[in-house]
């Protein structure tokens, strides 16, 4: 079987890609590097079951790139990411969940393959009712500094929505989370690299506010195993949570980061950015009954692989 990953390159597309090419399966992977790296790639392409396109989601290139080579899946992940790039990139992030979904949906059409967009928590913006679940509305301000990330993702689901009631797509919705792990970029933004980088770099820890907001972090592992289910299992035109249950405040989050990397880095509070939401929390019960999934490594397990990780590719920058 061959499947399409789009944004094969980040995060979790990377992860994605080595857990479908662990079960023997063809991959093909495309990514433009506006917000990933080629370097990431390095280890996957040496598997010759492992193809990349180097092309943008969101314009005609992209189909054109692919010919006529079949697909039975499609995982659509591509989308520029990250706080920093949310107005940089807005219009990208937009053009990306807009664009980039239209073609990977009539993609999946032509191909009649099931196809699962990487949706996120965003599309609840700042929600006012706690846990969420998927029959939440959310809080989004559509002027707001998020705009671009948040609308394009909401705009996104739509379009699979529709393409299921009008040309009945195989399309599903998988909500993310948080979420975190080995393989994060040493540079990305994120709270938990950022906390993880600093305290092995015996640098300050910088928590926006006093560190009360909360959120969930689920560990990658888990995150690509709700991926899966979402498109085996996933009902089309059907939008599923995929998140740990467990809250935390990102003051308690620095303070276990620091207890497990032996850090004695500091702590230090800065301004909190008016667009920073206040609790995100899922309502994973659907997917817990219809996908049969739930996260099962626990923070402490996670951050401690995470750390570990850091500190290996650390030292390795540093020649030491």
């Amino acid at each position: 079987m061959t499947v399409l990953v789009t944004g094969a390159a980040g995060f979790l597309g990377r992860h994605l890609v080595r857990s479908l090419l662990a079960e023997g399966e063809r991959v093909i992977g495309v990514d433009n590097f506006v917000t990933s790296d080629q370097i990431d790639l390095i280890e996957l392409r040496i598997d010759p079951r492992f193809t990349f396109i180097e092309c943008d989601v969101s314009t005609e290139a992209f189909i054109a790139a692919l010919g006529r080579q079949p697909v039975h899946a499609i995982y659509h992940l591509a989308c520029p990411t990250g706080v920093p790039n949310l107005q940089p990139l807005a219009l990208e992030m937009l053009a990306t969940s807009y664009l980039g979904s239209e073609a990977v949906l009539r993609l999946a059409c032509a191909n009649k393959a099931p196809v699962l967009l990487a949706s996120t928590a965003e599309v609840y913006g700042n929600p006012e009712v706690v846990p969420q679940a998927e029959t939440y509305n959310g809080n989004v301000d559509p002027l707001g500094p998020r705009k671009g990330y948040e609308e394009g993702k909401r705009v996104a689901e739509t379009l699979f929505a529709i393409y299921v009631e009008r040309f009945g797509a195989h399309a599903t919705i998988a909500r993310i989370f948080n979420t975190y792990g080995p393989g994060m970029a040493l540079t990305d933004t994120r709270v938990i690299p950022a906390f993880v980088t600093a305290a092995l770099n015996n640098q300050p820890l910088t928590i926006h506010g006093d560190g009360s907001q909360t959120r969930c972090h689920a560990y990658v592992d888990d995150m690509i195993v709700g991926l899966r289910r979402v498109m085996a299992r996933g009902k089309p035109g059907r939008a599923y949570n995929l998140g740990s249950p467990s809250p935390i405040t990102v003051r308690d989050l620095a303070h276990a980061v620091l207890r497990l990397s032996g850090s004695q880095a500091r702590i230090v509070h800065i301004e909190r950015p008016v667009h920073d939401h206040d609790r995100r929390l899922p309502d994973i019960s659907r997917a817990r009954s219809e996908l049969g999934w739930e996260p099962r490594v626990t923070l402490e397990e996670g951050l401690t692989a995470t750390i570990e990780d850091f500190a290996r590719r650390l030292t390795a920058r540093r020649g030491i």
